[in-house]
């Protein structure tokens, strides 16, 4: 899940007298756009950390083990590639995708138009400086293949290897620019790219899933992903000829880049649009820079909490935050998506490609992949939506006003964790509606008390983490990195993306000592009907001390106005 800061005005090019010249120009937009990437956290997490974590997770899970022994080849040698093309399509697509639209948001691109800086080399030191940053992330992957993994470099390969970087990037940064040209926010941006690369990476042969059905492979074909994907591979692959280029990969990827630039030169805007504008004030305050800050009322009446005559109740004051958060979650494409649809859409996928017959843990797959996945979904809820948007309204001072309104702070804070619970019961409902009526996966009304009382506490548990993280992290694209960043490589660990009978003794102690692991075998044994036995309730204990410790934690250290930095 990847957001992007605002970011200042590009100007710095134009600085020197008279007309700079367009190397001079070109190298300032490639210069900004990189500063901007590094400067939102999110980005570089998706784009650095992720996909090395997920090798260095897999190869503990699955281990490296020698594949020929002749040539000491092993398993990474093939993993790693897959993880690298993923780093850079992120640099390309999702992080490109999302800055430009923020910039027209913000009224950047609109700024620029009055700059000598022509369109063109907008467009190219934006596409270049993405390209370098996936030089970088395909970079780092290799480097940490070679090095910790023993994976190797064919010399013959190298060539064509370069050349299949440079179409796919090119390729997906024309796609990236398409996505921010058709797209009427930067939400919109976000949710787009994020769930296509996602969704494609499943069928695209980056997140390992198996053998997946003819079709799937036919339709993965059609689009670039698969195409990037597997010549990439090719190149390290010592029992594939690749010292000439795969010319059918690239002609795919070719089409899609040109696709991408017809639909840029058609469509990209250099004024925010009028859903653009209503964006930004809602999550700025005004429409441009420099344009006078709405009242403090008008701030707190989106709020719910000065609209009341005389002191509102106590009840209504909760009532009000808690529809404000629900509110603010489902106008946010990205918060919904990935809390909300995404557990249904793993679900659906994971179930349709293993088939009714699969098996895990005694129970029918889809059975199992309900429960994880609705806790992902809840986890989601708690954990990275709820402190992101209380970080974003803590850095937009949102806070500090609503201390001057009749809205006690503890109010405040229940109203968001009962949007959080609203907004994680409907997940577990709508994950088990889809796995009820598609995949034949039951929920016995014997177990709907314990059904009820695990999900409670697990989003009251992650709720908790939550406020505890906001309390001591700063900025709302710190938290979002931060959480982002203890949740995915857990969610590895604790039988939700990967399930293996025997994890490694270091993963398998992680995985214990925080609370995800419990709340997914809770929601296993109570979902499927098991025994309510000593095991169970000891999970359910766990979770309840994650939830006080990190409330006293919340408590303590809670700040309602930004932190100086000094």
């Amino acid at each position: 899940m990847t957001t992007t800061a605002m970011q200042p005005p590009a100007v710095g090019q134009v600085a020197t007298p008279g007309r700079p010249s367009a190397g001079r120009m070109l190298l300032g937009q490639c210069r900004y756009a990189n500063r901007g990437f590094w400067r939102t956290p999110v980005s570089a997490f998706f784009t650095l950390v992720f996909p090395l974590s997920f090798l260095v997770i897999l190869s503990a899970i699955y281990g490296n083990e020698v594949i020929d022994p002749a040539t000491g080849l092993r398993l990474a040698q093939y993993t790693t590639p897959t993880f690298a093309v993923f780093g850079a399509t992120m640099a390309c697509y999702v992080s490109l995708a999302t800055a430009l639209a923020f910039a027209r948001a913000n009224g950047v691109l609109k700024r620029l138009r009055g700059t000598p800086l022509p369109a063109s080399l907008l467009v190219i030191g934006r596409i270049l400086s993405s390209i370098w940053i996936a030089a970088i992330a395909v970079g780092v992957m290799v480097a940490a293949g070679v090095v910790l993994y023993d994976v190797q470099i064919i010399g013959a390969h190298v060539p064509p290897l370069l050349l299949t970087f440079l179409v796919g990037t090119g390729c997906f940064a024309a796609l990236g620019f398409a996505v921010a040209a058709v797209a009427r926010t930067p939400n919109a941006a976000l949710a787009f790219s994020n769930t296509t690369l996602i969704l494609l990476g499943f069928i695209s042969g980056i997140f390992g899933i198996g053998e997946l059905p003819s079709w799937m492979e036919t339709l993965a074909s059609v689009f670039p992903l698969k195409p990037f994907v597997d010549a990439f591979a090719d190149g390290f692959n010592p029992y594939v000829d690749a010292s000439t280029p795969d010319w059918a990969a690239l002609a795919v990827m070719v089409a899609w880049g040109v696709v991408g630039v017809l639909v840029t030169w058609r469509a990209l805007r250099w004024e925010p649009s009028a859903a653009g504008a209503a964006w930004r004030r809602r999550r700025y305050g005004s429409a441009e820079p420099g344009e006078p800050e709405p009242a403090v009322a008008a701030t707190a009446a989106g709020q719910g909490v000065v609209r009341e005559v005389g002191s509102p109740r106590v009840g209504t004051l909760v009532g009000s935050q808690t529809r404000y958060g629900v509110q603010q979650v489902l106008r946010d494409p990205m918060s919904a998506f990935f809390a909300v649809v995404f557990p249904v859409l793993l679900v659906s996928f994971f179930s349709a490609v293993n088939g009714p017959e699969a098996t895990w843990a005694g129970l029918p797959l889809a059975q199992y992949l309900c429960a994880s996945f609705a806790v992902y979904g809840v986890a989601t809820t708690g954990f990275v939506n709820l402190p992101g948007s209380i970080a974003e309204h803590r850095a937009q001072r949102i806070l500090k006003r609503l201390r001057g309104s009749p809205l006690p702070p503890w109010a405040y804070l229940i109203g968001r964790v009962l949007a959080a619970l609203l907004l994680g019961l409907v997940t577990v409902v709508l994950v088990f509606a889809v796995g009820a009526v598609f995949f034949d996966v039951s929920l016995p009304p014997s177990a709907w008390v314990a059904t009820v009382l695990t999900f409670v506490l697990t989003i009251c548990c992650f709720a908790a983490c939550g406020l505890a993280l906001v309390a001591v992290v700063d900025g709302p694209q710190a938290v979002i990195a931060a959480t982002l960043s203890v949740l995915l490589p857990l969610s590895f660990i604790s039988g939700i993306f990967i399930a293996v009978e025997e994890m490694p003794t270091v993963l398998n102690a992680i995985g214990w000592a925080f609370p995800l692991r419990h709340a997914v075998s809770a929601a296993v044994t109570a979902t499927s009907g098991g025994a309510l036995d000593a095991t169970f309730w000891g999970h359910l204990g766990v979770l309840v001390l994650w939830t006080v410790g990190t409330a006293l934690v919340a408590l303590r250290w809670f700040h309602w106005e930004p932190r100086a930095r000094g």
